[in-house]
């Protein structure tokens, strides 16, 4: 079942049926109720997640009490990638909008496996840089697309 889940997602782009399966053994499913946080800013615990049912919001904490609504992300997302890849600390806190579900692929059994597969670890990767390339183009285009708005909102007034 899991593997479906694995191969239906961003992840799954570049595995094999076979692939999926294999990471299928060390995934860990995790059910979300709505409210629940995933993870909070500043923490780092070496995760990639996959999320295969429901919603997240993407929150920046501005205080205390006080969370900005970045973005939702949907199924079939990975989540966490750069902090799997390169240990450095989350931004953002990751908050269920609904009951959502999530598989999560701990670092430490990844690179287990890496050693055991070193082409499925590849695939992984690349599964990874691919999603995040496309994130930042996507990025890079609100980015523009803003900055042509307020540019012709001057012309305007």
């Amino acid at each position: 079942m899991a593997s479906n889940f694995i191969s239906e997602s961003v992840l799954g782009t570049d595995l094999t049926p076979e692939d999926c399966e294999t990471l299928c053994q060390i995934v860990e499913k995790k059910v979300l109720q709505k409210g629940e946080v995933l993870f909070e800013p500043d923490t780092v615990d070496g995760n990639l997640y996959i999320l295969v049912e429901g919603k997240l919001e993407i929150l920046k904490v501005a205080g205390p009490n006080k969370t900005i609504h970045i973005n939702t992300i949907k199924k079939g997302s990975l989540i966490g990638e750069l902090s799997f890849v390169d240990g450095i600390a989350h931004t953002m806190r990751l908050q269920a909008a609904n009951e959502a579900t999530v598989l999560i692929l701990h670092h430490d059994d990844f690179e287990t496996l890496g050693t055991q597969n070193p082409a499925l670890m590849f695939n992984v990767m690349k599964s990874i840089l691919r999603f995040s390339h496309q994130l930042q183009r996507k990025m890079l285009y609100e980015n523009l697309e803003m900055m042509r708005m307020i540019q012709n909102q001057g012309k305007t007034q």
